[in-house]
């Protein structure tokens, strides 16, 4: 609905200012987020279900459409507050960021398979038009066609799973594909669905070999849609992704747990390799969201196993801290950011502990999250999957995934070395002259006290409200 009026509001004489609409935008995305609110605090442990399984209320659901809605809050001030303000702020654009965010909301709330997929492709489509129309530019644009057509064959291919999913159980619920696959389990189709099916899930979660697109989207996408497709993007995923792996597709775990085992290695390996040789921030970091996709997909693969008291808990823990981590993260960029110096480089960052001290040192707390260091909840996080896969006998994954961690520490002690350890560039100074923000502030504030609380002495109220949202406990 909110969508509909921004489009009206875009062809009014009227009401189509930049003012009104980022008002208009703003009110309706904390509205949304109150109601949300409401339903996590007040809705219990049950499930109910609406339109015969095409809406689902639960915990699990409605912990995944507050997460997604507090995002699209902190995104929208933090364009709000930075050059591409004028630019996001018309009825065309906030229009499709709605029916973006609308995708992604029935996607977390759903137990069809094709609710799931409407909800996807809305999320999906509205996100190449929105990084190649926001502000239109010849590296936008590209990245936008490229995010397009091998988006467009992994929805195929997802399409295609389902299809032989529902061919075989003769379900479309999500709910009841688990007893009805096991029928079958032994089926070829049953086989090829959900090869196809995790396929698709891991393009969208931007695991090796289907991660093509990730670097090339996040660089050529304006900073705050960056931060809005790794994060945002990131939950919907895989909270879809928990609903289909955990007990549902258990019955065929044969087929893609050794896959999932692979796309998660591999992308723990390979993204923290390639993020080493990154100049751009923006690059560097897609990377590094690769590689956590790993550490995400390790939790998954865990689904897999014998026990199954750690690995959604641990999944959603997980999801927390990263989020948490790269709204911190990409605040400060776009703080640093302007019209004249867009693509920040990792060498623009010599030297800001000389001239903004409590940024970089902000910026350095999201560092040693990010590669897992203590005293941060981006360490408590890591122990929990490594726990949950070591419960699962999984040691081999668990191995190089602490391979894995090894090698990104060098790329985030580069960076926080170049920060307090080298004098700033002269010819940056000129470039690079932030403003006060007091949004700004309050952002990374936040990201900065809850990363740290996260590691010290709160990570077990983190950990309770994971377990509760868990799908074993609706």
């Amino acid at each position: 609905m909110t969508a509909l009026i921004a489009l009206l509001m875009s062809v009014s004489k009227v009401w189509k200012g930049t003012a009104i609409l980022k008002g208009f935008n703003l009110i309706s995305l904390i509205v949304a987020f109150g109601f949300a609110l409401n339903n996590f605090v007040t809705g219990g442990l049950g499930v109910q279900i609406y339109l015969s399984g095409g809406y689902l209320s639960s915990r699990l659901g409605d912990l995944g459409q507050v997460l997604i809605l507090l995002i699209s809050i902190v995104v929208t001030q933090m364009i709000s507050i930075s050059y591409l303000s004028s630019k996001f702020n018309r009825g065309e654009i906030v229009a499709l960021f709605h029916m973006v965010i609308a995708g992604m909301l029935a996607l977390v709330g759903t137990d069809d398979l094709v609710t799931f997929f409407v909800g996807l492709e809305m999320a999906s489509i509205g996100m190449y038009a929105l990084v190649g129309y926001t502000k239109p530019t010849k590296i936008s644009q590209e990245a936008a066609v490229k995010y397009f057509v091998l988006g467009s064959i992994a929805a195929a291919i997802l399409l295609f799973g389902f299809g032989f999913i529902f061919a075989v159980t003769g379900s479309l619920r999500i709910s009841e594909i688990g007893a009805a696959i096991a029928k079958v389990a032994l089926n070829p189709w049953a086989r090829l669905g959900v090869i196809f099916t995790l396929a698709g899930i891991g393009f969208k979660l931007a695991l090796v070999p289907f991660h093509m697109w990730t670097a090339d989207a996040y660089e050529g996408a304006p900073t705050g849609l960056t931060v809005f497709m790794a994060t945002a993007m990131k939950v919907m995923i895989v909270i879809g992704a928990i609903r289909l792996f955990d007990s549902n597709l258990s019955e065929v775990k044969s087929v893609w747990l050794p896959a999932l085992g692979f796309m998660a290695a591999a992308s723990l390996i390979f993204a923290n390799i390639m993020a080493l040789a990154q100049q751009s921030l923006k690059r560097l970091f897609a990377y590094s969201s690769i590689a956590h996709s790993g550490y995400m997909a390790l939790s998954l693969a865990a689904m897999g196993g014998v026990s199954s008291a750690h690995q959604v808990p641990s999944l959603i823990f997980y999801l927390i801290a990263y989020v948490v981590i790269s709204l911190g993260v990409f605040a400060i960029i776009m703080w640093l950011e302007n019209e004249r110096c867009e693509n920040l480089m990792v060498d623009d960052m010599a030297g800001l502990a000389k001239r903004y001290p409590l940024t970089a040192t902000s910026m350095a707390v999201f560092m040693f999250a990010l590669g897992g260091m203590p005293p941060t909840m981006g360490f408590i996080s890591k122990f929990y999957v490594f726990n949950a896969a070591l419960s699962n006998n999984m040691m081999a994954l668990v191995v190089v995934a602490a391979i894995g961690s090894t090698i990104s520490l060098y790329y985030y002690m580069r960076l926080i070395v170049k920060m307090f350890m080298l004098e700033p560039n002269p010819a940056l100074e000129n470039l690079i002259k932030p403003v006060k923000s007091k949004w700004t502030v309050a952002i990374v504030g936040f990201c900065v006290v809850v990363v740290l609380a996260g590691g010290t002495f709160a990570p077990e109220t983190f950990m309770r409200l994971a377990k509760s949202t868990t799908v074993q406990s609706e």
